[in-house]
C-alpha cells in the first residue's frame, strides 16, 4: 500500500431502472483503485464517497506498511517482548488472520513479509540474484504466525523474537472492501457493488434488477478476457494468483507466492483461485492461502470448510486450454448466459 491522494474520478448516474438512478464512485487506495456502484434514491453519492475516503485512509493509517508511523509498522519496529494493543479495526483483520493460518496448517502466514522481499517481491528493483539454502533457512527461522503470541483480553500481541514483523496486505485489501460496503450500508444503501483492486463484494441487485454479475479473469489471456462469469449477492468474492507476478532466471519460473513451510516460491501448477465468501477479508485470506497450497490440497480444504472456489491450472502450451476445477458450492454462483 501507499498513501495518496483518494480524488473522485467520476461520480454519475450509470443507469436508471425504474427512475431510480445508480451512481458510480471511483478512486485510489492501497496501491490500487477501488470503485462502488450504488443504488443512489436514497443517499447522496457525495457523502458516501468522503465517508469511504475517511475510512480507507483510516485502514491505511493502521494497516500500511508503507507509511512509517502506521500502527503496524509500530509494532514491527518493537525490539522487545511487550504487549502491543491494537486498535479494533486492526484486531478484527489481525484474529481473522491467525484463524486462517491455523485453519490452512500455515498456508496463509503475515509474517512472511523478510522471505518475499529477499526473493524480491517487495522492491521496486531487484537483481535476481537467487538466495541461497543458508540464507532461506535463517530467515525461514525468523517468521511464523505461531511466534507472535495473542492476548485476546488485552487485545496486544507480544513477539517471541524481535525480528519478527506483519504485513497485512494479503488481507487487508478484503477488509477494506467489508469497511467500503459497511459505509455504503450505513448510508441506508443495501443494493450495491464494492470492488477493491479486484476483490469484489455485492449486495441486492444491480441496475437491471438482478443479481450483480463479477467476472473471473482468464489468467492465460493477455487481453484480460473473462473465463466465466459468476452471479453475486450478499457474499463476495476473492481471487490470488501468480500469473502476473513472477520472474524467470536462467530458464526457471519464480513464483511470488512464497511457501511458509519450505520459504521456496511455490512449483505446483495452480495459476489462480477465486474464493467466494460473506466476509471479503477472509476470502482474500483464503486465496492467498490456497495459492500456496495447491490444486488437490486447495479442494479438500475448501469442501471440508464448505468454501465455494474455483481454481486454474498453468497450461504448459500458450494456445492450450487451461485446466480448471471448481466445487460444487462454486458451482451454483456461475451464470450460463
Amino acid at each position: 500500500m501507499r498513501t495518496i491522494l483518494l480524488t473522485i474520478l467520476s461520480l454519475l448516474c450509470i443507469s436508471c431502472s425504474q427512475d431510480i438512478p445508480y451512481s458510480k464512485i471511483t478512486g485510489s487506495t492501497m496501491g490500487t483503485t477501488y470503485s462502488v456502484i450504488l443504488k443512489s434514491d436514497t443517499a447522496s453519492p457525495e457523502a458516501v464517497y468522503e465517508d469511504i475516503e475517511t475510512e480507507l485512509k483510516d485502514i491505511n493509517q493502521l494497516m500500511s506498511t508503507y507509511i512509517p508511523d502506521s500502527e503496524i509498522n509500530r509494532f514491527n519496529s518493537l525490539k522487545d517482548d511487550s504487549c502491543f494493543h491494537f486498535s479494533d479495526k486492526s484486531w478484527e483483520v489481525l484474529v481473522a488472520a491467525q484463524k486462517v493460518y491455523h485453519a490452512t496448517n500455515g498456508a496463509f502466514d503475515i509474517t512472511m513479509g523478510p522471505l518475499i522481499s529477499r526473493w524480491g517481491f517487495n522492491v521496486e528493483e531487484y537483481d535476481e540474484k537467487v538466495p541461497t539454502s543458508v540464507e532461506v533457512n535463517s530467515l525461514l527461522a525468523k517468521v511464523g504466525t505461531n511466534k507472535l503470541n495473542y492476548d485476546f483480553t488485552n487485545q496486544c500481541i507480544s513477539k517471541r523474537l524481535p525480528e519478527i514483523t506483519i504485513n497485512l496486505s494479503a488481507i487487508a485489501k478484503g477488509y477494506g472492501v467489508d469497511r467500503v460496503a459497511h459505509i455504503v450500508e450505513q448510508h441506508g444503501v443495501f443494493d450495491y457493488l464494492v470492488e477493491i483492486g479486484g476483490e469484489t463484494k455485492a449486495k441486492g441487485r444491480n441496475p437491471s434488477s438482478t443479481v450483480w454479475r463479477v467476472a473471473v479473469e482468464n489468467p492465460s489471456s493477455l487481453s484480460q478476457r473473462e473465463m466465466l462469469v459468476v452471479g453475486l449477492t450478499d457474499t463476495s468474492i476473492a481471487t490470488s494468483g501468480d500469473y502476473r507476478n513472477y520472474y524467470t532466471v536462467d530458464g526457471k519460473r519464480f513464483s511470488h507466492t512464497i511457501d511458509p513451510e519450505t520459504g521456496y516460491p511455490v512449483e505446483h501448477t495452480l495459476s489462480s483461485v477465486s474464493v467466494i465468501h460473506s466476509q471479503n477479508m477472509y476470502a482474500d485470506a483464503y486465496a492467498t492461502a490456497f495459492s500456496v497450497m495447491g490444486v488437490e490440497r486447495s479442494l479438500e480444504l475448501a469442501n471440508r470448510l464448505d468454501l465455494p472456489v474455483f481454481i486454474v491450472e498453468h497450461s504448459n502450451k500458450q494456445d492450450e486450454e487451461a485446466n480448471t476445477h471448481s466445487n460444487d458450492q462454486f458451482g451454483s454462483y456461475i451464470l450460463t448466459h
